[in-house]
C-alpha cells in the first residue's frame, strides 16, 4: 500500500514547505529558438483531488469535491491536478506543495477558485499518453526503462476515477495496484468547466499588497501553454505570466528544473 502511494499521489509531510520554481530570464529577448510548447488548448480538461486529512482516522486520506462539505476537523493539504486532453491523448499531471504544518490551504484567502491552477504551489509534474483504444494514461519513467498506466472512468461525465495502477519493467507487467484497495478513500478528480495557469505570490507582496488595501496580485499565464527546454540528458519547463514577478519585477516567468519531473515532457 506504502508504494501506491508513493507512485500515484504523492503525500509526503516530512517534506519541505518550501517553493520549487525560481524566476527566470530565459523570455527577455521573445521565446527562444530552442524553447517546446504544449498548448493546453480547448481540448484538455482540468480534474482536480483535493486530499484532506481525515483526522477521524489517523493517517487516512480523505477525498472531498467541495470544501464546505469538510468536518472541522479535516484539513485541506494537497491540491491535485490532472489536465487530460482525450482529443490529443496527452495528460498531465501537476502535484502541489504537501503542506507539511496543515495550515497553508485551509486558508482562503491562499487557496485560489478552483478554475486557478496557482503555479506558485506547484511541485512536481509527469507528462502521460492517453492510449487510443482503452481508458489508460500511459508515464514513461526518466530512464525509459518503466512505466505506470493509470486506468481510469469517467463517471457521471464529471469524475474521473482511477481505479487501477499497472507498474511495467521493460514492457513487461511487473505490479498491479487496485487503488480502491490501496487508499481508503477513492482516487477521484472532479472535473472544472474552464481552467487558467495563475500566479499568486502570498508571501513576497502580503504585507505590501494588504498596507495598499488589497490582496496580493493574481497573474495569468499569457497562453495557457507550459513551455520546456532540454540541455544534456535534463529538462526545464517554465511558464509565462502577464505582470512581472516578485521579489524584482523585472521578469514574468517561472521555471521548474529537472528534479521537479518525474519523467521527460513529450
Amino acid at each position: 500500500m506504502k508504494k501506491m502511494i508513493v507512485l500515484l499521489f504523492t503525500l509526503m509531510l516530512f517534506f519541505s514547505c518550501a517553493r520549487k520554481f525560481g524566476i527566470s530570464t530565459a523570455f527577455r529577448k521573445g521565446i527562444p529558438a530552442n524553447m517546446q510548447q504544449l498548448v493546453l488548448d480547448s481540448s484538455y480538461h482540468l480534474y482536480i483531488r483535493e486530499v484532506f486529512l481525515d483526522t477521524s482516522d489517523a493517517g487516512d486520506k480523505m477525498v472531498l469535491a467541495n470544501n464546505d462539505d469538510l468536518n472541522p476537523g479535516n484539513k485541506l493539504i494537497e491540491i491535485e491536478y490532472l489536465l487530460l486532453s482525450e482529443q490529443n491523448n496527452r495528460a498531465v499531471y501537476i502535484s502541489t506543495i504537501p503542506d507539511k504544518y496543515q495550515s497553508y490551504y485551509a486558508k482562503k484567502i491562499r487557496y485560489l477558485q478552483r478554475a486557478y491552477l496557482n503555479a506558485y504551489d506547484f511541485s512536481t509534474f509527469r507528462f502521460g499518453r492517453k492510449t487510443t483504444t482503452e481508458k489508460a494514461i500511459v508515464f514513461e519513467n526518466k530512464n525509459g526503462h518503466g512505466s505506470d498506466t493509470w486506468n481510469y472512468k469517467i463517471e457521471n461525465d464529471s469524475i474521473l476515477h482511477v481505479y487501477e495502477v499497472v507498474e511495467r519493467i521493460n514492457g513487461n507487467t511487473g505490479n498491479i495496484y487496485a487503488v480502491d484497495e490501496a487508499l481508503s478513500r477513492k482516487a477521484s478528480f472532479v472535473r472544472t468547466d474552464s481552467f487558467r495557469i495563475a500566479f499568486r505570490n502570498m508571501n513576497k507582496e502580503k504585507k505590501v499588497e494588504i498596507k495598499r488595501g488589497r490582496p496580493p496580485l493574481k497573474r495569468f499565464c499569457r497562453d495557457n501553454t507550459i513551455y520546456f527546454k532540454k540541455e544534456g540528458d535534463k529538462y526545464s519547463i517554465y511558464f509565462r505570466f502577464d505582470k512581472s514577478l516578485p521579489p524584482r519585477y523585472k521578469d514574468s516567468a517561472i521555471s521548474f528544473g529537472n528534479t521537479r519531473l518525474v519523467n521527460a515532457p513529450f
